[in-house]
């Protein structure tokens, strides 16, 4: 008995040293070694490397980053039954399916919207942390964009801890653009991948064209999101640039798909060029299970929003923001382009609270919105039970607003916080509008018209006067 349990006793310990010994080698191999693995086929052969590129193991050593390229690589090959085998790395696709890098789109599926112009892909790719983060944060982050402004998408996860929900606007060979562009955008960087749920969205008119598209040793290329995007722009034909320019972006469509795929009781809806500060989602969590938050059922929470010189490096704090502010390096957000836009912030009054509150302090209210304008467009914090944007507004006009307008009518109020705030990179200047910008503007403004009149019948109230015959001034 003895014997056999010594026999037992060393199998056991033979196993245990063959195991910890296999585990050292394979992690001095992904320390040191470099394998790579080709995706699924997908994206015409993008190579997803085994181990985070040098340049970002250092800024991103928090991440457990094996783990994070092996659900790359899981959800990649795992969901693609045609994938490999003709060793090509070229994408085969059967029934209409197209897979690749994990971004998972049936063309038959997908939801139509109320008037059947647009069809949605829902998480076509979700993070390996994203359910978890979901779970454990109150808010998520809701954004919107089309395929030439994904790069932004660095910026704004750089320090965003909360879940992120992404509708991308992906009309014929942006398609293709935006699954090689995301393919690397998750591998380089792990700190999106990881906690973001992309979703496409397309026109009727210009069903989704997939291309062999391929990023040539793409770990070499990680420091460098801008110039790839423009690399895999140039697959746009100047025959779709033609229509492609003047074709009207549907703004409140994509927002809805973003702030709906939020899974969390709170959403922060933003634009994808807006960018939070460092801790910006952990103070607001905080906020946002205090009695202040909990106890509003109508409330929404502005974050001001300030635009920063390019020339500077983005301030982290109240205190480094008004300190450019004073040079005129920072100023509030289209203070310049379009003031009625954020006006009613009251910026001056939210930068006087530095007398009173430090910069790294608790997150509380500053001031409460009290003189509410019809196009004022703030990126606020609210429940997700706010009225939708509407979906008849398409392009440029009217877009932001009216969902605001609604907000406002129906009895939501607007409560400024501080000391935390956004970014946007760049200052913005007045340029002269395209015809075709124009002209979406115009036909928005008619829409409008029915639109004021259905929530006046819908609410009772007509706070702004709104219901008289004078026409509200351009958007």
């Amino acid at each position: 008995m003895v014997q056999m349990l010594c026999k037992v006793w060393g199998v056991g310990m033979f196993s245990i040293v063959a195991l910890t010994t296999s585990n050292i080698l394979l992690t001095l191999r992904l320390m040191h070694g470099r394998e790579d693995v080709g995706v699924g086929g997908g994206c015409g052969g993008v190579v997803i490397p085994e181990v985070v590129p040098h340049s970002w193991t250092s800024a991103l050593s928090s991440t457990n980053h094996t783990e994070y390229l092996a659900f790359l690589r899981s959800a990649a090959i795992n969901t693609d039954p045609t994938a490999g085998g003709d060793g090509e790395g070229k994408q085969k696709d059967t029934e209409g399916v197209v897979m690749g890098a994990g971004f998972v789109v049936h063309e038959v599926m997908g939801r139509w919207d109320a008037r059947r112009r647009y069809k949605t892909h829902d998480h076509v790719f979700t993070g390996p942390q994203y359910t978890r983060l979901t779970r454990a944060s109150p808010v998520c982050l809701a954004t919107q964009t089309s395929v030439d402004r994904l790069f932004w998408l660095t910026q704004v996860a750089r320090y965003w801890r909360a879940p992120m929900s992404v509708a991308v606007f992906t009309p014929d060979v942006e398609y293709a653009i935006a699954r090689a562009y995301l393919t690397y955008l998750v591998t380089c960087f792990p700190f999106l991948g990881e906690k973001v749920s992309f979703h496409f969205t397309y026109p009727r008119e210009h069903l989704p064209k997939d291309l062999p598209l391929t990023i040539e040793h793409l770990e070499d290329k990680c420091d460098q999101p801008l110039a790839v995007l423009k690399r895999l722009l140039k697959q746009r034909s100047s025959k779709m640039l033609s229509w492609r320019e003047r074709m009207p972006y549907p703004q409140n469509i994509v927002r809805n798909v973003a702030r709906k795929n939020c899974a969390t009781e709170w959403v922060f809806l933003a634009d994808v060029d807006i960018i939070p500060i460092p801790g910006l989602s952990d103070r607001l969590a905080t906020f946002l299970v205090s009695n202040t938050a909990t106890k509003c059922k109508k409330c929404a929470f502005v974050v001001p929003t300030y635009e920063v010189d390019e020339r500077s490096p983005l301030p982290h704090n109240r205190s480094t923001l008004l300190h450019l502010a004073g040079k005129g390096r920072a100023r509030p957000f289209h203070q310049k382009v379009f003031v009625h836009n954020q006006h009613a912030t009251n910026f001056s009054r939210w930068e006087a609270r530095e007398l009173e509150q430090p910069s790294e302090g608790r997150v509380t209210v500053s001031h409460d919105v009290t003189n509410f304008e019809f196009f004022y467009e703030p990126f606020y914090v609210a429940r997700d039970d706010v009225p939708p944007h509407d979906e008849r507004f398409l392009g440029y006009g009217f877009t932001r607003n009216t969902q605001v307008y609604e907000m406002h009518v129906s009895g939501y109020t607007f409560h400024v916080l501080s000391p935390i705030f956004t970014l946007h990179w760049g200052m913005q200047v007045k340029r002269s509008r395209p015809a075709w910008r124009e002209k979406q503007n115009n036909a928005n403004r008619r829409l409008f018209e029915g639109f004021k009149r259905e929530v006046f019948a819908r609410y009772g109230k007509d706070p702004l006067n709104m219901m008289a015959t004078k026409k509200p001034r351009k958007a």
